[in-house]
């Protein structure tokens, strides 16, 4: 019998429950398996950063029965980058034999040759959506040299995380995540949403979602983030839209859209049912400036947005819209004009977020070329882009207080 241990380091706040969608997910598959149980086994333990860091990984290590365990696999996003080979040292030098297997948007989005440099003791690394790839990570023997894994997945295969109790959830729970599907169409320079390898968006199964609909109305859900990176698009948006409104689900449904689409009788009806249901739904234009949103890939038309914003504030819908500060070609004054422009027109639920070069994306690989140098910022060491060719370290911490004056974001 193959044993796996998934470790996760979490980013948990009040109100939410104590695992993650993502690991969720990993786990409802493989034990949905029919070999689960019988060729291999998971269990799972989650680090919440924001209560135990700079983490205690001794505690925690020195209660490993690690002769017991087959695998070890751990999950690396930009939060816990630093910590990963150090976690990793530790169980080997407490003797642990078996694999260690690396997913996440730090690998995902990175080249082979940079793996195996920045992660030397990994034996398998996972790119993509992690759970089929997983299944066979656990099954086969340990690899002479690292391998890399990228299987495609079955959507209709993958059990509620819900339904079979992979996520804990109690009556009237505060927080809950929803993904109706995967992926994203576009190809924002800065964005780590999309399918790199083949550009494509994958639905969960309809029936699925709506009976996780109907469970978070029978726990009484306080609010929903709807993980979807553009919710209003695709044939089933406006579908869980009407169920929403059908079952009279009470809980705030956060729903991330994009201003272009909401046009003809779809955007209409889009419209149309966020003011029917309690909705509040986030609008990341990042930046108004042609110089900027063109190196990003990000179009935006102004003429689209001040329609669609007079239209929400018409209607009542909640709403907010997102900038971001450190962009190629970006100034203060720039800046400035993004938030300055937004009020003009009536938006005044803004929030800014600092720019991060995320592995695997095209601004990662042009940092050189933009000048562009990072500092670890915040509780979590989080490199973070702090000045460019256009705009000083000095400016960029002016960028950051405005934005710190603006709203904080609805969504948790």
């Amino acid at each position: 019998m193959k044993k796996l241990l998934i470790i996760s380091f979490d980013l948990i706040r009040d109100g939410e429950p104590s695992v993650s969608l993502s690991i969720a997910s990993i786990l409802s598959y493989l034990k949905s398996r029919k070999t689960y149980g019988l060729e291999f086994i998971v269990e799972h333990y989650s680090f919440n950063m924001f209560d135990i860091y700079p983490l205690n990984i001794d505690a925690y290590t020195g209660t490993l029965q690690l002769n017991e365990i087959d695998s070890i696999a751990l999950s690396c996003y930009v939060w816990n980058e630093s910590i990963i080979n150090q976690f990793i040292a530790k169980v080997k030098g407490l003797g642990f034999k078996g694999k260690v297997i690396l997913g996440g948007y730090q690998v995902s989005y990175s080249s082979k040759i940079k793996l195996r440099y920045e992660y030397p003791e990994c034996d398998v690394f996972i790119f993509g959506y992690a759970e089929s790839s997983m299944l066979e990570a656990i099954l086969i023997d340990k690899p002479k040299n690292p391998i890399f894994l990228n299987k495609s997945i079955n959507f209709e295969d993958i059990p509620s995380v819900y339904l079979t109790e992979e996520v804990p959830v109690v009556k009237n729970q505060g927080m809950l995540r929803l993904e109706t599907k995967r992926g994203c169409p576009y190809k924002c320079s800065f964005c780590a949403h999309r399918d790199l390898i083949k550009n494509k968006v994958y639905n969960h199964e309809q029936e699925k979602i709506i009976k996780e609909l109907l469970f978070f109305k029978e726990k009484n859900v306080g609010r929903i983030n709807v993980l979807d990176p553009i919710f209003n698009m695709g044939a089933y948006y406006l579908g869980y839209l009407r169920e929403i409104y059908d079952i009279d689900l009470k809980s705030k449904v956060c729903l991330q859209a994009r201003f272009e689409i909401i046009k003809g009788d779809a955007g209409s009806e889009f419209l149309d049912a966020s003011e029917k249901i309690n909705s509040h739904l986030e609008f990341g234009i990042q930046t108004l400036i042609p110089e900027e949103y063109k190196v990003i890939k990000r179009i935006n038309n102004k003429k689209v947005i001040s329609g669609v914003i007079r239209e929400l504030n018409e209607r009542g819908i909640s709403y907010e819209v997102s900038l971001i500060y450190g962009l190629p070609n970006q100034t203060l004054d720039s800046f400035r004009y993004n938030i300055d422009f937004l009020q003009s027109i009536g938006c005044f639920n803004i929030t800014a977020y600092p720019l991060m070069l995320l592995k695997g994306t095209e601004l990662y690989d042009k940092k050189y070329f933009y000048n562009f140098v990072e500092k670890e910022v915040g509780d979590f060491n989080i490199p973070t882009v702090v000045s460019s060719n256009s705009f000083t370290e000095k400016e960029w911490l002016e960028m950051k207080r405005i934005g710190n004056t603006l709203q904080t974001s609805n969504r948790l």
